[in-house]
Protein backbone atom coordinates (compact mmCIF):
# COMPACT_ATOMS: atom_id res chain seq x y z
CA UNK A 1 0.00 0.00 0.00
CA UNK A 2 1.37 3.84 -0.88
CA UNK A 3 1.55 6.59 1.27
CA UNK A 4 -0.92 9.23 0.39
CA UNK A 5 1.33 12.27 -0.66
CA UNK A 6 0.72 15.49 0.33
CA UNK A 7 -0.69 16.13 -3.49
CA UNK A 8 -3.46 14.14 -2.58
CA UNK A 9 -3.59 15.13 1.61
CA UNK A 10 -3.91 18.28 0.58
CA UNK A 11 -4.92 19.10 -2.77
CA UNK A 12 -7.79 21.78 -1.50
CA UNK A 13 -4.86 23.88 -0.96
CA UNK A 14 -2.59 23.63 -3.10
CA UNK A 15 -5.24 24.36 -5.97
CA UNK A 16 -5.97 27.55 -4.42
CA UNK A 17 -2.79 29.73 -5.76
CA UNK A 18 -3.19 27.71 -9.00
CA UNK A 19 -6.34 29.29 -9.62
CA UNK A 20 -5.67 32.67 -8.54
CA UNK A 21 -2.92 32.63 -11.36
CA UNK A 22 -5.30 31.16 -13.98
CA UNK A 23 -7.69 33.89 -13.01
CA UNK A 24 -5.32 36.89 -13.70
CA UNK A 25 -3.78 34.75 -17.03
CA UNK A 26 -7.29 34.10 -18.46
CA UNK A 27 -8.21 37.96 -18.33
CA UNK A 28 -4.71 38.77 -20.29
CA UNK A 29 -2.27 38.66 -23.47
CA UNK A 30 0.12 36.70 -21.41
CA UNK A 31 -0.13 32.47 -21.20
CA UNK A 32 -2.22 31.51 -18.36
CA UNK A 33 -1.35 28.89 -16.43
CA UNK A 34 -3.00 26.17 -15.74
CA UNK A 35 -3.88 24.70 -12.99
CA UNK A 36 -4.16 21.05 -11.62
CA UNK A 37 -3.90 19.83 -8.24
CA UNK A 38 -0.99 19.12 -8.06
CA UNK A 39 0.23 22.82 -9.35
CA UNK A 40 0.52 24.95 -12.24
CA UNK A 41 2.34 25.25 -15.72
CA UNK A 42 2.07 27.67 -18.37
CA UNK A 43 0.18 26.59 -21.79
CA UNK A 44 -0.31 27.78 -24.87
CA UNK A 45 -2.64 31.05 -25.49
CA UNK A 46 -3.15 30.31 -29.14
CA UNK A 47 -7.52 30.01 -29.15
CA UNK A 48 -8.45 30.62 -25.76
CA UNK A 49 -12.02 32.20 -24.88
CA UNK A 50 -12.96 32.68 -21.40
CA UNK A 51 -16.55 32.77 -19.87
CA UNK A 52 -17.50 32.87 -16.33
CA UNK A 53 -20.01 29.86 -15.47
CA UNK A 54 -23.75 30.67 -14.77
CA UNK A 55 -25.37 29.71 -11.36
CA UNK A 56 -22.20 28.28 -10.01
CA UNK A 57 -21.86 30.66 -7.21
CA UNK A 58 -21.77 29.93 -2.96
CA UNK A 59 -24.35 32.26 -1.72
CA UNK A 60 -23.40 31.80 1.98
CA UNK A 61 -26.42 32.54 3.31
CA UNK A 62 -26.53 29.72 5.41
CA UNK A 63 -22.70 30.02 6.59
CA UNK A 64 -22.81 29.10 10.48
CA UNK A 65 -26.32 27.67 10.46
CA UNK A 66 -24.83 23.74 10.79
CA UNK A 67 -22.02 21.74 11.98
CA UNK A 68 -19.83 19.75 9.44
CA UNK A 69 -20.49 15.93 9.38
CA UNK A 70 -17.61 13.71 10.87
CA UNK A 71 -14.86 13.15 8.33
CA UNK A 72 -15.86 9.09 8.54
CA UNK A 73 -19.17 10.13 7.11
CA UNK A 74 -17.39 11.02 4.13
CA UNK A 75 -15.33 8.57 4.08
CA UNK A 76 -18.33 6.12 3.55
CA UNK A 77 -18.86 7.73 0.40
CA UNK A 78 -15.65 7.11 -1.30
CA UNK A 79 -15.99 4.52 -3.61
CA UNK A 80 -14.21 0.94 -3.51
CA UNK A 81 -12.20 0.75 -6.94
CA UNK A 82 -13.15 -0.03 -9.81
CA UNK A 83 -12.54 -3.43 -11.78
CA UNK A 84 -8.75 -2.89 -12.30
CA UNK A 85 -8.07 -0.99 -10.14
CA UNK A 86 -6.67 -0.91 -6.31
CA UNK A 87 -7.69 1.20 -3.83
CA UNK A 88 -5.49 2.66 -0.94
CA UNK A 89 -7.27 3.13 2.52
CA UNK A 90 -8.93 6.55 3.02
CA UNK A 91 -7.94 9.39 5.20
CA UNK A 92 -9.84 12.44 6.67
CA UNK A 93 -9.55 15.21 8.50
CA UNK A 94 -11.25 18.11 10.63
CA UNK A 95 -9.99 21.81 9.65
CA UNK A 96 -10.88 24.68 12.10
CA UNK A 97 -11.84 27.88 10.68
CA UNK A 98 -13.02 31.46 11.87
CA UNK A 99 -16.65 30.28 11.38
CA UNK A 100 -16.51 27.28 12.43
CA UNK A 101 -15.14 23.48 11.64
CA UNK A 102 -14.69 21.78 8.22
CA UNK A 103 -14.06 18.37 7.07
CA UNK A 104 -13.07 16.33 4.18
CA UNK A 105 -11.87 12.50 3.05
CA UNK A 106 -9.66 11.55 0.62
CA UNK A 107 -9.29 7.96 -1.24
CA UNK A 108 -6.71 7.17 -3.88
CA UNK A 109 -6.91 4.55 -6.48
CA UNK A 110 -4.15 2.86 -9.37
CA UNK A 111 -4.05 0.79 -11.83
CA UNK A 112 -0.78 0.74 -14.01
CA UNK A 113 0.89 3.75 -14.16
CA UNK A 114 -2.82 5.81 -13.91
CA UNK A 115 -3.39 7.45 -10.47
CA UNK A 116 -6.92 8.38 -9.56
CA UNK A 117 -8.05 10.73 -6.21
CA UNK A 118 -11.37 11.41 -4.80
CA UNK A 119 -11.69 14.02 -1.98
CA UNK A 120 -15.10 14.95 -0.50
CA UNK A 121 -15.28 17.86 1.47
CA UNK A 122 -17.99 19.14 3.40
CA UNK A 123 -17.67 23.23 3.98
CA UNK A 124 -20.40 23.36 6.34
CA UNK A 125 -21.88 26.34 4.06
CA UNK A 126 -18.25 27.96 5.25
CA UNK A 127 -15.72 29.12 2.04
CA UNK A 128 -13.01 27.17 2.55
CA UNK A 129 -11.34 24.97 0.54
CA UNK A 130 -12.31 24.23 -2.84
CA UNK A 131 -15.40 26.91 -2.71
CA UNK A 132 -12.95 29.85 -1.80
CA UNK A 133 -11.80 29.54 -5.58
CA UNK A 134 -14.95 27.96 -7.15
CA UNK A 135 -16.59 31.61 -8.45
CA UNK A 136 -12.86 32.33 -10.00
CA UNK A 137 -13.13 29.67 -12.13
CA UNK A 138 -13.47 30.06 -15.73
CA UNK A 139 -14.42 28.35 -19.11
CA UNK A 140 -11.57 28.23 -21.98
CA UNK A 141 -10.18 26.41 -24.35
CA UNK A 142 -5.72 26.18 -25.72
CA UNK A 143 -4.25 23.65 -27.92
CA UNK A 144 -2.82 22.52 -24.39
CA UNK A 145 -6.21 21.72 -22.33
CA UNK A 146 -9.37 23.12 -21.36
CA UNK A 147 -11.63 23.90 -17.88
CA UNK A 148 -15.73 24.00 -18.76
CA UNK A 149 -18.70 24.16 -16.59
CA UNK A 150 -21.18 21.86 -16.80
CA UNK A 151 -23.40 19.68 -14.78
CA UNK A 152 -23.23 16.15 -12.41
CA UNK A 153 -26.31 14.72 -11.23
CA UNK A 154 -28.04 18.06 -11.45
CA UNK A 155 -25.55 19.66 -9.64
CA UNK A 156 -23.04 23.04 -11.33
CA UNK A 157 -19.34 20.52 -12.33
CA UNK A 158 -16.12 22.01 -13.35
CA UNK A 159 -13.84 19.60 -15.80
CA UNK A 160 -10.47 20.39 -16.74
CA UNK A 161 -8.00 18.70 -19.08
CA UNK A 162 -4.16 19.26 -19.59
CA UNK A 163 -1.93 17.22 -22.08
CA UNK A 164 -0.84 14.55 -22.38
CA UNK A 165 -3.36 12.55 -19.45
CA UNK A 166 -4.33 15.03 -16.45
CA UNK A 167 -8.05 15.31 -15.87
CA UNK A 168 -10.07 16.42 -13.06
CA UNK A 169 -13.49 17.63 -11.72
CA UNK A 170 -15.11 19.32 -9.16
CA UNK A 171 -18.60 19.31 -8.46
CA UNK A 172 -20.30 21.43 -6.06
CA UNK A 173 -23.29 19.83 -4.14
CA UNK A 174 -26.08 22.25 -2.63
CA UNK A 175 -23.44 24.95 -2.12
CA UNK A 176 -21.99 22.70 0.68
CA UNK A 177 -20.42 19.74 -0.34
CA UNK A 178 -17.44 19.72 -2.63
CA UNK A 179 -16.38 16.46 -4.69
CA UNK A 180 -13.48 16.69 -6.55
CA UNK A 181 -12.13 13.98 -8.29
CA UNK A 182 -8.31 13.67 -10.53
CA UNK A 183 -7.44 11.52 -12.74
CA UNK A 184 -3.31 11.19 -14.01
CA UNK A 185 -2.29 9.53 -16.56
CA UNK A 186 -5.20 7.89 -17.04
CA UNK A 187 -8.47 8.49 -19.95
CA UNK A 188 -11.43 10.84 -20.03
CA UNK A 189 -13.37 7.31 -19.33
CA UNK A 190 -11.65 6.80 -16.19
CA UNK A 191 -12.54 10.52 -15.06
CA UNK A 192 -16.29 9.38 -15.91
CA UNK A 193 -16.02 6.49 -14.32
CA UNK A 194 -14.69 7.66 -10.82
CA UNK A 195 -16.88 10.88 -11.06
CA UNK A 196 -20.32 8.71 -11.70
CA UNK A 197 -19.53 6.15 -8.79
CA UNK A 198 -20.35 8.87 -6.23
CA UNK A 199 -23.27 9.02 -4.69
CA UNK A 200 -24.40 12.67 -4.94
CA UNK A 201 -28.00 11.96 -4.11
CA UNK A 202 -27.02 10.84 -0.41
CA UNK A 203 -24.34 13.75 0.46
CA UNK A 204 -27.26 16.12 -0.66
CA UNK A 205 -29.56 14.49 1.83
CA UNK A 206 -26.85 14.78 4.87
CA UNK A 207 -27.36 17.00 7.41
Amino acid sequence: MRTLSSNTIFPALLVMLGICMLAAGCTSDTTPAETTPYGTSSVATAVATTVPAAGTTVSGAAQGSVSAVPFATLISYLPGAPAGWTADEPAGATWTADEGQWTWATREYAKGDAVATILIQDSAYQEVGYWESWDSLFAFETSEGYYKSGTVSGHPSWEYFTKPASYGTWIGVNERFMVFVSVEDGSKQDLDAFVNAINYGGLANLK
